[in-house]
C-alpha cells in the first residue's frame, strides 16, 4: 500500500474521531445544544395545539378519548389553551373544568340542536356532569 493512502486513511480516522467527539459526544455541546432548544422554544409564540401532541404524555386518556363519544372535539374545546401546558408540562398550566356549564356549551337543549346529545336544564341539577359521565370515555 502506497505511504500517501496510510496517511490519508488515518487522517480520516482521526478527523473523524474529532468530528464524532466535538458534535456528539461533548457535554458542552450537548448542554449548548439544549440551551438553544430552550431558548427557541421559549421564544416560539403560543399557537393551538392540537390533541395528537396531548397523545405524547397522556397515552392511556388519549387512547380512550379517541374511541369515545367525544373523539371529535379538541382537547382545547373543554381544557382550554394548551400551549403554555405543553412547554411547562406542569398540573397548573391546563384547565381543568369540571363545572356543568363547560359541558351544557355543547350539551345544552336548545332548538335546532340535534347532532349532540342534549340534556334538559333540570338533568343532573347542582351535580358536576364528570360524577357520573366521563368525557374521555
Amino acid at each position: 500500500m502506497k505511504p500517501w493512502i496510510v496517511v490519508l486513511i488515518l487522517a480520516l480516522v482521526v478527523y473523524g474521531g474529532v468530528y464524532a467527539y466535538t458534535f456528539n459526544f461533548s457535554p458542552m455541546v450537548r448542554e449548548k445544544s439544549i440551551e438553544n432548544w430552550l431558548q427557541i422554544e421559549s421564544a416560539k409564540s403560543i399557537s393551538y395545539v392540537e390533541s395528537s401532541i396531548c397523545k405524547e404524555c397522556h397515552l392511556r386518556v388519549y387512547k380512550n378519548w379517541s374511541t369515545g363519544n367525544h373523539s371529535t372535539v379538541e382537547c382545547e374545546s373543554c381544557h382550554g389553551y394548551g400551549a403554555e401546558h405543553v412547554k411547562l408540562r406542569s398540573k397548573g398550566s391546563i384547565f381543568v373544568g369540571n363545572e356543568r356549564d363547560y359541558c351544557l356549551v355543547c350539551h345544552k337543549e336548545l332548538a335546532g340542536r340535534g347532532a349532540v346529545k342534549t340534556v334538559s336544564e333540570g338533568h343532573g341539577s347542582g351535580v358536576i356532569c364528570t360524577y357520573c359521565h366521563d368525557p374521555h370515555r
